[in-house]
């Protein structure tokens, strides 16, 4: 018989709920806590902004490499006050490739530059290129070959932007901006720290 002054072992179904409530609280805590380190950008984060924003203004290096930050240009034309750019960097076959594509904007100042590792002679195309653009060819040595204004393209057949002959770098930026810094052939575009860019591929 049992006594009931005596306090009894608990039950198997006891301990279960037991356990199953302390899975729970467990469990709870762990989102919480992955929720906590999502909102202070401590996970999740394998993209830079750039690419994870298409609509933001240029401020990493899409396709290059991870966390670069944009490169300052100078625009300098024959007579004239020189500008200063801040470029994104595509250096290696795929930024390239992919450029600007899907930008709604690239506000004044802004814009891209494709590194090679040596001399080309490539045209470009404004294929899934959302804003109109202005490209400037660039020689080694910083000298402009030719400029272009380029028009957004949703559906071939897109029309190809060729140099005037052969260009180690291109940079792009809003439509227009070549012409109003006075730049065109022979003027200069060149970087004003050549070691802050990165190798090209």
């Amino acid at each position: 018989m049992r006594d009931p002054t005596r306090p009894q072992p608990p039950t198997r179904a006891r301990v279960g709920l037991l356990a199953g409530g302390l899975a729970l609280v467990v469990a709870g805590v762990a989102v919480l806590a992955f929720v906590l380190a999502s909102a202070a950008g401590l996970v999740g984060r394998d993209d830079p902004p750039a690419v994870a924003d298409p609509g933001a203004a240029p401020t990493t290096a899409p396709g290059t490499s991870a966390g670069a930050e944009p490169v300052a240009y100078r625009l300098e034309p024959a007579g004239g006050a020189a500008r200063t750019v801040r470029l994104e960097v595509a250096a290696d076959p795929a930024a390239r490739a992919r450029g600007l594509m899907g930008r709604r904007q690239v506000p004044e100042g802004t814009g891209m530059v494709f590194l090679y590792p040596s001399d080309v002679a490539e045209a470009f195309w404004m294929k899934n290129t959302l804003v109109p653009l202005s490209i400037a060819f660039v020689a080694d040595d910083g000298r402009v070959v030719s400029v272009a204004e380029m028009t957004p393209c949703k559906a071939d057949p897109c029309p190809s932007y060729p140099p005037a002959g052969p260009y180690r770098y291109a940079v792009e930026l809003a439509a227009g901006s070549f012409g109003e810094a006075g730049i065109g052939p022979g003027a200069k575009v060149a970087p004003v720290d050549p070691a802050a860019l990165p190798e090209p591929a």
